[in-house]
């Protein structure tokens, strides 16, 4: 009854009367079955939705879905309408297409919504957990060398191993207190939106164009380190994508991008230019492409945040080959 109670509140929020009955069908995948204006719905009830919770709903067997959510991102919005599923946030925004009730309103007025302050899921935290998503293994590596990795200080490495203990991703698994990583799916579910709202945004150097040599960037010089990510990582990976947009991670200075990538800055260009939140040389892969597509963690999570149909259906493949084995 309380998130039936919820979907009144939310239902409360747009200047349009419906009428909500209570509606129980038995076995269903979602929260909460009930009734709008006679029709039944189920719903999938979430304090906020972001780009990679976008699959989930577009799998449901559930028809017709309605996502309600404290907060949705405008990307997902823009996702969810696409593929028609149907939505409704606290602050009114709607999506419905439904047989007997159609409904579109943008207030462009939501905020997100604020947790509670972790030691976790920070900046540095997630550079930190870049390396234990790869290899959960060093969560029982000594803080320096995590530190150093990481590209993060000491005292951020302690609060993150602290923070992990606290908030139900660690425990201790033996009598030499060594720690082991659990809930791993959840932990990348986070990452996911904070590489892509903190880590990303803190790291970029800029929008470029190519003038030539599309595509075809190595770094030869062990002296740096350049790697693809994104959609042009993923078409090396799977060869099931043709890129449209670029992601170029490199620890070359600026001027180097035009002097010896040839690549020109331009606003709004395809190609989007990071530097590496990691230490040179940390992320080793076993795959072909080694020297120059970035770690499979970092070409996921930019897929499956994207919103894009098609980039989220080769981050599953990539997914299931390259990352699920390691969870």
């Amino acid at each position: 009854m309380i998130e039936l109670q919820k979907i009144r509140d939310l239902f409360n929020n747009i200047d349009f009367e419906v009428k909500i009955e209570k509606f129980i069908v038995p076995n269903a995948e979602s929260d909460i079955t009930f009734k709008l204006n006679g029709e039944a719905i189920y719903a999938d009830m979430r304090t906020e939705v972001r780009p990679n919770h976008v699959p989930i709903f577009l799998n449901r067997r559930d028809k017709p879905l309605l996502v309600a959510a404290d907060y949705i991102t405008p990307k997902s919005k823009e996702t969810l309408k696409s593929n028609g599923v149907n939505y409704i946030d606290s602050y009114g925004n709607t999506y419905l297409n439904l047989e007997h009730l159609k409904m579109f309103v943008e207030k462009d007025n939501a905020k997100p919504v604020y947790n509670v302050y972790s030691e976790v899921f920070t900046r540095a935290g997630g550079q930190i957990l870049f390396h234990l998503l790869q290899n959960p293994e060093l969560i029982n590596e000594k803080y320096e060398r995590l530190a150093e990795i990481s590209c993060v200080s000491l005292g951020s490495v302690s609060k993150t191993i602290k923070g992990l203990l606290k908030e139900g991703f660690t425990v201790k698994w033996d009598k030499d207190k060594r720690y082991q990583l659990i809930k791993r799916e959840e932990l990348l579910e986070k990452w996911v939106a904070l590489l892509n709202e903190k880590i990303l945004p803190a790291n970029h150097l800029g929008q470029y164009t190519f003038t030539k040599n599309r595509f075809e960037i190595k770094e030869p010089n062990l002296e740096f380190e350049t790697r693809w990510g994104g959609e042009s990582g993923a078409a090396m990976l799977t060869d099931y994508l043709r890129p449209e947009k670029y992601t170029l991670f490199t620890n070359r200075p600026k001027q180097d991008l035009i002097k010896s990538y040839k690549l020109l800055p331009k606003e709004g260009g395809e190609i989007s230019v990071y530097r590496p939140f990691w230490k040179l040389g940390s992320c080793k892969t076993n795959y072909e492409d080694h020297e120059i597509a970035a770690h499979p963690l970092l070409i996921y999570a930019e897929l499956i945040y994207s919103g894009n149909q098609r980039n989220i259906e080769t981050a599953k493949i990539i997914f299931d080959e390259y990352i699920k084995p390691n969870l």
